[in-house]
């Protein structure tokens, strides 16, 4: 039986390393840190998801492990395809319209750790029941990943993170 140990080993070290601190979406002239929670808000139509598979796209296609957590069942498969996701890189959590299921998906996922982005996706849920998610839950998202190659990216219809995110962009259809 191994024994447990509170050292990482050099190959640990070396494969939490390998990793930028930034993700550059060069499509979109984007720059994502990791270890911090960044927000995407915008109306139907206006390219949030379109930025966002193009973060699993990328992502996935490097070998990382990357989460969707689905508020409204909205995530389409083959869109992710067509945008180059890998979906044998990805971790897709169906919620069913519960805001409660999603936000506990995204706390396992945060917990879980060694992903490469988390996306919450709360796009479709009423702007109502997302204005009584209370701040605190941002905040213990964001100390969560902090020190961790992980990336959460949040998208709804308007801005919900408040002061937790590290980068906020608001979309708008042209």
């Amino acid at each position: 039986m191994p024994q447990l140990s509170l050292v990482k080993s050099l190959a640990h070290l070396k494969e939490e390393q390998k990793h930028s601190e930034e993700i550059l979406l060069e499509s979109a002239g984007i720059a994502l840190t990791r270890g911090s929670v960044a927000e995407i808000a915008g109306e139907a139509s206006s390219g949030k998801t379109s930025l966002s598979l193009s973060l699993l796209a990328k992502l996935t296609t490097a070998g990382e492990i990357c989460g969707v957590v689905d508020a409204c069942n909205s995530f389409d498969p083959r869109s992710a395809v067509l945008a180059g996701v890998e979906l044998d890189n990805l971790l897709w959590i169906k919620c069913g319209n519960s805001i409660e299921k999603a936000f506990m998906s995204a706390d396992y996922l945060v917990q879980a750790k060694g992903f490469g982005a988390i996306w919450l996706d709360l796009t479709g849920l009423p702007d109502s029941k997302l204005r009584m998610v209370p701040k605190s839950y941002w905040f213990r998202y964001r100390t969560r990943i902090k020190d961790t190659p992980t990336l959460m990216l949040v998208t709804a219809n308007e801005t919900i993170t408040g002061s937790a995110s590290q980068q906020s962009f608001l979309f708008e259809r042209e």
